[in-house]
């Protein structure tokens, strides 16, 4: 009953993983016609090889001279075959092989964003590198393994009519290496499966060590990521050791099975050669065959293993494809082609899985064009608002509307469209300027996006770098300054053309100068758009139409800066807090 049930596993993981190769089935169909010609010959070359044992063993001096000549081109007729199997075969490969990389990368990006923050990168990028080579290499591991079965039964066949009795020998030791591979590979697969879990782990680590690097730098925190990075890749290698040395037992027994089998078989050959009921010649012949027949047991182990590596390897992709272990974003089905940029909350409650509220029965509106700041204490539920706007999460409760339809209803390109979010740290790609704004719009013109640059106060800069808009501006954008990062950012929602524009803390980490160069870009594009920003700062939201006071997951209050300074007392000490800070910051 289990093998029946990973029987239909594999040829269920078999199927959907042909739905990737049907674009390039015609490399695959020309491999298998390259595979059996190889198979043909396979089986006629070793017959051959025992005919020309036989004429020397005779002295056919002609007949020798003849199957030499005849091997000569079979063999030289074996490597062109050869040479056009690979070359169909790697490009099946890799084509498989990108068809299933964008596909994972694709449904890795619907993933929700709770089971991004819940699983490391490493798990993600891991499956997409390496569990896609496995995927792609099924069809050629099938069509190798069937092909070298049919190439080797008439071998088999062969034997058998030369001695009954050494071709018994054959086959039980043939049967006994079958049954104790299978039982060989179960029990590497489940350390396999081990292993590739922490193999995931360690490289979501390395990559956290990357790329966080000047943290850690800043920090001092070098000799620590590096016990801990110790500690991780001490844990794989011990494990896969422990996978090694149980396949490493396996191997001494079933090559010392070959060894038994090799002393049998000679030992049972010299008692018929001596009884006269065995030729030297066909015996010669027989242990010619031995290498081809012992073959057949290696190639099912190696044919086993990749099964078995298929196996958990599909059922990895296949995790991130299929919407049951990673849920994946859901969206409506309406269509919003350029939003007027009306923005509305109605009574919306908000938690993050089992937490306590992070909004309680927030209410407001926003017109198109119009300027709206939220102002708060760290964690009063600002950040969260921006996420909701974005279909980053759903409200728990309430609804949250954009030029009056619900955003439930809407697709995602009706929200993500239409709007941009600025961060505190916003991501640059590690490719040049112009490229960061491609990305963003591939037909982008020159003039598009030196407007995009000026608007966002980017472009003196860009023309200072000695390669402009060509410069690599690096991953993060190290090269970058934080200001710069953020006016970069601002140029690629400009690009973008949405009409509503986030800005989540896009000024905290600046100082005073930088500070007043992305108000200056916000300015540009006030009356133009319609712009919600976060706002750490007070001095950058004085000249916001509305402030939303937000306080412990509700809006608690409303109104322009000279409003609420003048009827909020904790407003008021905000910015008083703010002046403070400001004054022992110039002493």
């Amino acid at each position: 009953m289990e093998e029946k049930k990973k029987l239909k596993g594999f040829l269920g993981y078999l199927k959907k993983t042909y739905t990737f190769a049907k674009k390039d089935k015609k490399y695959l169909f020309f491999f298998l016609i390259g595979s059996i010609l190889y198979c043909t010959i396979s089986v006629i070359a070793p017959l051959l090889s025992a005919r020309q044992i036989v004429s020397l063993t005779s002295e056919l001096w002609k007949q020798l001279t003849f199957i030499t000549f005849c091997i000569l081109c079979i063999e030289l007729l074996r490597n062109v075959v050869r040479y056009f199997n690979n070359c169909f075969m790697n490009r099946f490969f890799y084509s498989v092989k990108k068809n299933i990389q964008l596909e994972v990368a694709r449904e890795t990006l619907k993933l929700k964003m709770n089971t991004l923050n819940h699983n490391s990168s490493g798990l993600f990028i891991e499956r997409i590198n390496n569990d896609s080579d496995t995927l792609s290499d099924v069809f050629v591991v099938i069509i190798d393994y069937v092909t070298f079965i049919l190439s080797n039964i008439g071998i088999f066949i062969s034997i058998f009519f030369l001695n009954k009795i050494i071709f018994l020998i054959y086959l039980v030791f043939l049967l006994i290496l079958f049954f104790g591979q299978k039982y060989a590979a179960d029990k590497i697969q489940e350390k396999r499966k081990i292993m590739k879990k922490k193999k995931e782990e360690t490289s979501g680590f390395i990559s956290e060590l990357v790329r966080g690097a000047q943290d850690i730098k800043i920090l001092n925190a070098e000799e620590s990521f590096l016990s801990k990075t110790d500690e991780k890749v001490k844990d794989l290698g011990e494990v896969s050791i422990n996978a090694q040395k149980t396949r490493a037992r396996f191997q001494i027994i079933n090559g010392s099975i070959r060894d038994i089998l090799d002393f049998l078989i000679i030992m049972v050959g010299i008692g018929f050669i001596l009884h006269g009921e065995l030729a030297v010649a066909t015996m010669l012949i027989i242990l010619s065959y031995r290498g081809n027949i012992m073959s057949i047991s290696s190639n099912f182990e190696n044919f086993l293993d990749n099964l078995k590596r298929f196996n958990l390897s599909a059922e990895k992709i296949f995790d991130v494809i299929e919407n049951e272990k990673f849920p994946k974003e859901t969206f409506g089905t309406k269509k919003l082609k350029k939003a007027k940029g009306n923005i509305e909350f109605k009574n919306v409650t908000f938690k993050y899985d089992a937490e306590q509220e992070v909004l309680k029965d927030v209410n407001f509106k926003i017109k198109p064009n119009e300027t709206v700041s939220f102002v708060g204490k760290s964690g009063s539920g600002k950040s969260t608002i921006f996420s909701l706007i974005a279909g980053l999460y759903y409200p728990s409760g309430g609804q949250i509307l954009i030029d009056g339809i619900p955003i439930t209803e809407l697709d995602k390109d009706s929200i993500r469209g239409n709007l941009s979010i600025i961060s505190q740290n916003p991501y640059i790609f590690n490719m040049s300027i112009k490229e960061n704004l491609q990305i963003i719009k591939e037909d982008l013109t020159e003039e598009e996006m030196v407007s995009a640059c000026k608007m966002a106060c980017l472009h003196d800069f860009i023309l200072t770098l000695k390669n402009g808009y060509d410069t690599i501006v690096g991953e993060s954008g190290v090269t970058l300054s934080g200001g710069q990062r953020q006016r970069l950012a601002i140029a690629r929602a400009l690009v973008q053309k949405t009409e509503i524009i986030l800005f989540d803390e896009a000024t905290s980490a600046l100082d005073n100068e930088t500070q007043a160069e992305i108000q200056k870009s916000i300015q540009n594009m006030q009356g133009e758009y319609t712009i919600l920003i976060i706002a750490h700062r007070l001095s950058t939201v004085i000249n916001s139409d509305r402030i939303l006071l937000v306080d412990n997951g509700k809006i608690i209050a409303s109104g322009t800066h000279q409003a609420l300074l003048a009827k909020n007392k904790m407003y008021q000490n905000l910015y008083e807090l703010e002046l403070k800070e400001q004054k022992e910051n110039t002493k």
